[in-house]
């Protein structure tokens, strides 16, 4: 939004405790040029003021909600149910998390790849996933669930068909020659 001069002095007070471009990106732990991308597509609100942008903590909190408030529900939730049975790199990124940390940052934290924290959160959502579901029906049985599971990686890891070789192709046109033989009538 620009504002023009006769509007200035009016929203001047408004644009007390604005933050600059780099004030707000080092708040969202962005680099200046990713903040700018955001900022020109329209997913961060500012105020254009002459030739200088302005942000609103507010709005600055908003995208940060928007973009990862749901993390930050996920790990709450995984933090506050004992049954989600966190390990104690999944409960470390919980807390992290929960501190509206963001998972790239996680990794930094931990040394771990970026990849890596996020399949953590992938296991996380899941865990969280099946505790909510066994909340919302009591009458489900966990015990039956698992052996499902186990029942659909045992069909995956079979390995390939075995192609049949020379020989056995011999074997099973001779089987069906004779099969057919006694149905048709005919002697040999």
């Amino acid at each position: 939004m620009a504002l023009r001069s006769d509007e200035l002095h009016y929203n001047l007070q408004h644009l007390n405790g604005m933050l600059t471009t780099h004030e707000a990106a080092k708040q969202l732990d962005l680099s200046y040029w990713h903040f700018m991308h955001l900022v020109e597509a329209g997913r961060i609100p500012g105020v254009r003021v002459v030739d200088r942008w302005l942000f609103s903590p507010a709005d600055l909190d908003e995208y940060k909600r928007r973009r990862y408030g749901e993390l930050v529900d996920l790990a709450r939730t995984a933090l506050s149910h004992p049954d989600v049975d966190l390990t104690e790199k999944q409960a470390t990124i919980c807390r992290y998390l929960a501190n509206s940390e963001r998972p790239s940052a996680i990794a930094r934290k931990l040394q771990q790849s970026r990849q890596a924290v996020y399949s953590q959160i992938t296991l996380i959502r899941e865990k969280v996933a099946r505790i909510l579901d066994q909340r919302a029906d009591p009458n489900a049985d966990p015990e039956q669930a698992a052996p499902r599971r186990r029942s659909r990686r045992r069909q995956r890891s079979k390995g390939p068909i075995p192609l049949p070789t020379p020989a056995s192709e011999a074997e099973a046109s001779a089987h069906s020659s004779s099969a057919e033989t006694p149905e048709s009538g005919l002697t040999p």
